[in-house]
C-alpha cells in the first residue's frame, strides 16, 4: 500500500509543481504560457486574462504582476507582447532603455515564463568588474592558472547551465572581452582559464544596457558582428514619462510594499500627491520613483497622509541645483580647497542629485562609469556618496 501511494505521489508531482511553475509545454502559446504563470504567481490572487484596477481606478494588464512589471499603459503592453512571443524561444534577447526603467525585471519575465524557468537567472554587472576579474568570474578559471587562484572555480556561463545568463551594462566590455562573448554567442563553448579544451555551455542569452550600441558600432567601440549576433529580438523599455498613467499604480504599489516591509502603518496620499507625481519629470525613471515613495513612507510616519513634503527633496528641485552649485562654490572660496577637493564635493553633489544612479551621475559628469568607480574608490569608504552608487 505505502508503495502504491508514493507511486500515486510521484505521479501527481506535476500538476503540483505547475502551480508556480510557468508550463511549458510546445502545444500551449506563448501568450497563455505567459499569463496562466502570472495567475499562480501573483501574490494578489488575481486569475485568468481579467484586468485588474488598483484604488485609483487604474486598470493594469495582469500578464506579469509576478515579475514586478506593473502598469497597463500601452508603451508597457506593447513590451509584454512582445515578451509573450519570444518567451517560449531560446533568442537572444537584446534589452535597451534608460537607467531605472526596469531592464533586470524585463529580463527576470522573460526568464520565468520560458521553459527554462525551472532553471537560474544568472545576472552579471559587466561594468561593476575589472576585466581580468570579469574573465574569470565568467569563464572560471583553473588551480594554478593565475596568482591566487588556489582552487578550480567554475564560471557564472557555466553555472548558467540550462538558465538565462543577462548581462547587464554590454556596452561597457573591452574589445577584448567581446572578442570573447562573440565566440561563446556563436559555438556555445567556453575556454576556461588555464584549460586545456572546450567545455560545451548550454545557457539562454539576454544582454541589457541604457547605451545606443549602433552609435558605438559606428563609432568603433563596439563590434558589429557582436552587435547583429545580440540584436535577436530587441526590446526597448520606455521611460517612466511615456507610462504617465501608470504612476498611480507604482506608486501605490511601493507605498504597500515599504510600509509592509517595515512594520507600518499604510499612510494614504493626500488629494492632489498622486497629480504631482504624475506631473514630476523622473529623470531616474522608476527608481527614481520607488526611492522617493521609500522616502515618503518613512517621513510621513505619525501623519494622516503622505503629502508632497514627504517625497524629500523631489518637491524642491526648481533651482535648488543651481543655488547648491552657487553654495558649494562659495564655500570653496570661503575654505581655501584645493581643486581635488573641489572634484570630490562636486561628485559627491552630483551623485546625489541623481538619487545614486552612477549612469545618470556619470553622464552629468561627462565621464564613463569606470572612472566614476575609480574616483570613488579614492574617498573615504564612509562617505556618503560612495555609497549611495546604484546600478
Amino acid at each position: 500500500m505505502l508503495r502504491a501511494a508514493l507511486v500515486l505521489l510521484f505521479l501527481a508531482l506535476p500538476d503540483l509543481a505547475g502551480d508556480c511553475l510557468a508550463a511549458t509545454g510546445p502545444h500551449i502559446p506563448a501568450s497563455s504560457r505567459v499569463r496562466c504563470s502570472t495567475a499562480r504567481h501573483d501574490a494578489c490572487g488575481s486569475a485568468g486574462d481579467s484586468e485588474t484596477s488598483d484604488e485609483s481606478g487604474h486598470v493594469t494588464d495582469p500578464r506579469c504582476r509576478c515579475c514586478g512589471m506593473l502598469g497597463g499603459a500601452p508603451a508597457i503592453t506593447r513590451v509584454l507582447d512582445v515578451c509573450d512571443l519570444v518567451a517560449s524561444t531560446d533568442a537572444t534577447v537584446l534589452i535597451t532603455g534608460e537607467t531605472g526603467t526596469g531592464k533586470d525585471l524585463l529580463a527576470r519575465c522573460i526568464h520565468l515564463h520560458s521553459r527554462r524557468s525551472s532553471h537560474r537567472l544568472t545576472p552579471v554587472a559587466c561594468s561593476a568588474l575589472p576585466e581580468a576579474l570579469l574573465e574569470s568570474e565568467l569563464f572560471g578559471h583553473k588551480r594554478g592558472s593565475f596568482t591566487g587562484a588556489v582552487t578550480d572555480q567554475s564560471g557564472l556561463i557555466e553555472r548558467a547551465r540550462g538558465g538565462t545568463l543577462l548581462l547587464d551594462e554590454v556596452d561597457s566590455l573591452s574589445p577584448a572581452m567581446q572578442a570573447k562573448l562573440l565566440r561563446v554567442v556563436e559555438e556555445h563553448r567556453i575556454q576556461i582559464i588555464g584549460g586545456g579544451h572546450d567545455v560545451p555551455v548550454d545557457f539562454r542569452l539576454i544582454v541589457a544596457t541604457n547605451a545606443d550600441l549602433e552609435s558605438l558600432v559606428e563609432q568603433g567601440d563596439f563590434r558589429a558582428d557582436l552587435f547583429y549576433r545580440l540584436d535577436v529580438v530587441h526590446i526597448e523599455v520606455p521611460p517612466l514619462r511615456e507610462r504617465v498613467d501608470d504612476i498611480p499604480q507604482l506608486a501605490l504599489y511601493f507605498r504597500d510594499r515599504f510600509a509592509r516591509e517595515a512594520g507600518l502603518p499604510v499612510v494614504p496620499f493626500a488629494l492632489g500627491t498622486i497629480e504631482w507625481l504624475r506631473s514630476h519629470e523622473w529623470p531616474g525613471n522608476i527608481r527614481q520613483l520607488k526611492h522617493a515613495v521609500e522616502r515618503a513612507i518613512v517621513l510621513s510616519q505619525g501623519k494622516r497622509e503622505i503629502t508632497p513634503e514627504h517625497l524629500g527633496h523631489l518637491s524642491n528641485l526648481g533651482n535648488a541645483g543651481l543655488n547648491g552649485l552657487d553654495a558649494l562654490i562659495a564655500r570653496q572660496l570661503a575654505e581655501g580647497w584645493d581643486l581635488r577637493r573641489l572634484e570630490r564635493e562636486y561628485v559627491r553633489a552630483v551623485i546625489r542629485h541623481t538619487d545614486g544612479h552612477k549612469g545618470n551621475a556619470a553622464r552629468l559628469l561627462g565621464i564613463d562609469r569606470r572612472t566614476l568607480y575609480r574616483k570613488l574608490q579614492d574617498q573615504d569608504p564612509s562617505d556618503e556618496a560612495s555609497q549611495l552608487v546604484v546600478t
